[in-house]
């Protein structure tokens, strides 16, 4: 797959699907090939691990091809997650390395922590309140002059 600036092959079939195979009896257009591909899938006799291999190679020719995926990768994703009721764990993984990427693609973190955060609004409230004292130690001494 070649996308650009991809350094990772998503995905990744190991050509299992690539080679050439005699097509002296294959469709002649797209309409029929998606035709025989939905009546071989609605088949009950077909296992997922024999079905992703086959869809995952269209998929990385369509990109090798157009240079985009067939689909919306984001309603991909929440889609998928949606499926798998958004578990906990594979989210935090998921925003751990959005935010890695973020960071090595743009050299700045995508936000700021939210430890810093909060110990800058615990500085924050420390510098108010020494203001406060100096402002009082100032009143007390002007109020004894």
């Amino acid at each position: 797959m070649k996308l650009q600036k991809q350094k990772n092959t998503v995905l990744d079939v190991g050509d299992k699907f690539s080679q050439r195979r005699d097509v002296s009896s294959a469709p002649t257009n797209l309409d029929q090939l998606s035709a025989i591909a939905v009546d071989l899938l609605n088949k009950k006799n077909l296992e997922v691990s024999k079905v992703r291999p086959f869809f995952w190679s269209m998929v990385e020719t369509y990109v090798d091809r157009f240079q985009q995926y067939p689909f919306d990768t984001s309603k991909a994703l929440f889609s998928y997650l949606e499926l798998a009721s958004f578990p906990e764990d594979e989210v935090r993984e998921l925003i751990k390395q959005l935010e890695a990427q973020f960071e090595s693609s743009h050299g700045r973190p995508l936000r700021k922590s939210t430890q810093r955060l909060s110990q800058k609004d615990v500085q924050d409230d420390e510098i108010k309140n020494l203001r406060g004292s100096v402002k009082y130690a100032a009143m007390v001494a002007e109020v004894d002059d």
